[in-house]
């Protein structure tokens, strides 16, 4: 687990409201914080009423010395990223992703949901999820974690597969079952103008996700003018696909 508690937000449904109890699990991006976005994003649904049964469980990364921030992984640089180099990060776009950092991560992701589960939600009603740096830990997570057949789905927003040569025997190790399709539901989304995490890399991303994931189960949305953040085109299809999987 991360040394730092999940920031925590609390269904909004009062104890009349028959809705069923759901969890999402979303993991914030580099050098960000759990009260960063992912509680921004939290709070807009909350403000509007929108899934008033939804437990918000919002993980903070370790704090990574190297780096001098809040990190899931070491980073590496993107190609065609607009950015400035960042402390930590490795100047090589060819360097290897940091494999170790990123397991470790998906671990947590495991720790985290089977909480839940111990806490009495339903694994079937649980989504995990993240934004940039968070989000390719999430995509992992969803083609390696030892829970992720359980829970109903992965959220995925503005970010990258990394490890992406390494998935097949990352999942042969792991003993998840190699050449499962996986049953769960896809939202993975981005921005035309995300200057982070390049378009092209979400478009590989797709193209290597067809291979373990039915096409059907990917509700992939692009947002012509986003950058590297959120806007109200997705948080609406944000929630269509959380009525979607997580029902009332």
């Amino acid at each position: 687990m991360t040394e730092k508690p999940p920031y925590i937000v609390s269904p909004t449904a009062d104890a009349s409201s028959t809705a069923r109890p759901a969890t999402l699990i979303f993991l914030h991006g580099y050098g960000d914080d759990a009260d960063g976005l992912p509680l921004g994003l939290a709070q807009q649904f909350q403000f509007y009423n929108k899934m008033q049964y939804l437990k918000w469980v919002l993980p903070y990364a370790p704090h990574n010395q190297e780096a001098m921030t809040r990190a899931w992984y070491v980073p590496k640089a993107l190609p065609n990223a607009a950015k400035p180099r960042v402390p930590g990060e490795a100047d090589d776009e060819t360097a290897p992703d940091d494999e170790a950092g990123i397991m470790k991560s998906v671990d947590t992701l495991d720790q985290l949901v089977e909480q839940e589960i111990k806490n009495g939600t339903p694994p079937e009603r649980i989504l995990v999820g993240g934004f940039s740096q968070g989000c390719a830990v999430s995509l992992v997570w969803g083609l390696t974690g030892r829970l992720r057949n359980k829970v109903a789905g992965v959220v995925s927003l503005s970010g990258y597969l990394p490890l992406r040569d390494r998935i097949a025997e990352l999942r042969k190790q792991r003993e998840v079952g190699s050449d499962e399709k996986e049953a769960k539901q896809w939202f993975f989304v981005h921005g035309t103008m995300d200057m982070l995490v390049p378009m092209k890399l979400f478009v590989q991303a797709n193209q290597d996700l067809a291979e373990w994931v039915d096409k059907e189960n990917i509700d992939g949305h692009v947002y012509q003018g986003m950058g590297h953040s959120t806007n109200s085109a997705e948080l609406r299809d944000m929630l269509a696909f959380f009525e979607k999987v997580i029902p009332a």
